[in-house]
């Protein structure tokens, strides 16, 4: 059986009393911080086109978080999982290369205003879905876990649209038939690449967005009755065929999944502290625990060079050189980031404004700082930091993950803070009682009987930023 069966299958018949406690928490968690982050991005680059172009080519159901406009799902999923990318503040998976909550809950929060008595359950159990089915997918690439470097795709974009046609399959009511219709179909239109990131382009917010809103696309194209490619994962020319040259661990993709008592992959989602690529995070990490040890400033250093894996050097190892859009350049760029580290002791959402991108104190450092290739370095992560002090100290600290994935999780509390301090970065997007009841709604979303007060608090009447 391919794969696309076995999806559509776990899709359809996966139940609240599926769900472990650490699940269904994971899935409030997720949509806390995944919310949260788009609060800070609802008016950012990229975000403020597509808020512009979208409503041109008609309204619907569906409302673009914050900013209100009237949308039909496709286009609203869109919207909001661009916003929920765009600040490179996203979840992270603990042992992928994966983005999944910008693809999860836009795609089921904007169903869920198109479809009608959605209850908290129903959203967990589709969230909890759609992640299972895009981590299988990269668990089962073998080029995420290769010391040759990625493909080219983007993982989380190529990815997106199967998971969001399987939680917008399930959520329409299709059965088991119709969502695998309905994978099949986005198959026709999975796409994504890292050039936009090489070349700063603010579609590189975009691209999650484009895979969620096919996948809403496929579900109902799939309900009308139209087929796609059955055999779309595993087939002759299906998906590991055409995308990853038929380099793939079959038993990676459906070993255990449904079964009884079994880890489901949301519990292993992380959460970012620095608003940037994840593959900056572990470097940056290292920078930090240097100085909170040490105690050394700016003013003390000699000589500071990176190391990274070749994975880490493809996403994030080239010079700095800001373009027409510096803050892109900035997320991707690890000299950067460890120049902001150095100057200011952490990576925030306000190193990211033009002021600092552009600054020439930090351009300077960012110049100074090499990023080489070590080949001893394996993983996806691996990055290791050289500081040599004007006193002649030198230190070293390597990391194979960010803190976030491994050894110090973002607690609730601290998602909690992060939420706060995105709206307020937004303008702020709600007022502080409105942002922290949504806050509350979200984090309890398994037990909520419906969803309309999460409807109506991310498309509020009043105490949102109106001066785009």
């Amino acid at each position: 059986m391919d794969a696309t069966r076995a999806f559509a299958e776990f899709a359809h018949d996966l139940s609240a009393a599926d769900l472990s406690p650490a699940a269904a928490d994971a899935a409030g968690r997720l949509a806390l911080d995944t919310v949260g982050v788009s609060l800070a991005a609802w008016d950012a680059p990229g975000v403020r086109e597509l808020r512009a172009v979208l409503p041109q080519w008609g309204g619907g159901p569906c409302r673009a978080w914050i900013g209100g406009e009237t949308l039909s799902p496709p286009a609203a999923a869109l919207v909001n999982a661009a916003m929920a990318h765009a600040l490179e503040y996203d979840d992270l998976h603990c042992e992928l290369p994966i983005h999944t909550g910008v693809v999860a809950v836009p795609a089921v929060l904007t169903m869920a205003a198109a479809v009608p008595g959605v209850t908290g359950a129903d959203a967990a159990c589709a969230i909890v879905a759609a992640t299972e089915v895009i981590c299988r997918l990269g668990r089962a690439t073998n080029s995420y876990f290769g010391d040759t470097g990625q493909r080219g795709w983007s993982p989380t974009a190529v990815l997106s649209g199967f998971g969001a046609a399987a939680a917008a399959g399930r959520l329409l009511g299709l059965d088991a038939d119709g969502i695998e219709r309905a994978i099949g179909l986005v198959f026709s239109q999975a796409s994504g690449s890292q050039q936009c990131v090489a070349d700063g382009g603010l579609v590189k917010r975009m691209q999650p967005g484009m895979g969620t809103e096919a996948g809403l696309r496929a579900a109902w194209l799939a309900q009308a009755g139209v087929t796609g490619a059955m055999n779309a994962i595993e087939g002759r020319i299906g998906y590991f065929a055409l995308y990853e040259a038929g380099d793939y661990d079959p038993a990676k993709l459906t070993d255990g999944l449904g079964g009884p008592g079994g880890r489901l992959e949301i519990e292993d989602v992380g959460f970012k502290r620095y608003p940037i690529c994840g593959m900056a995070h572990p470097a940056v990490d290292a920078l930090r625990e240097l100085q909170a040890e040490i105690g050394f400033t700016a003013g003390d250093v000699a000589e500071l060079a990176a190391f990274g894996s070749v994975s880490v050097m493809d996403m994030i190892g080239r010079p700095y050189a800001p373009g027409a859009n510096p803050s892109v350049d900035a997320q991707f760029n690890l000299a950067y980031c460890l120049a902001s580290v150095l100057l200011t002791g952490n990576m925030r959402l306000a190193d990211l404004a033009p002021g600092c991108t552009l600054d020439a104190g930090r351009r300077e450092w960012a110049d100074r700082i090499p990023v080489r290739l070590d080949e001893g370095l394996k993983g996806q992560w691996t990055a290791r930091v050289e500081v040599t002090l004007r006193d002649g100290a030198r230190l070293t600290r390597e990391r194979d993950k960010a803190a976030g994935q491994s050894d110090n999780p973002v607690s609730t509390e601290e998602l909690l803070a992060k939420f706060e301090d995105c709206n307020a970065a937004g303008g702020p997007a709600l007022s502080a009682d409105a942002a922290r009841t949504l806050a509350a709604l979200l984090l309890d979303l398994p037990n909520l009987p419906s969803l309309a007060p999460i409807q109506a608090a991310l498309a509020p009447t009043d105490g949102m930023r109106r001066d785009r």
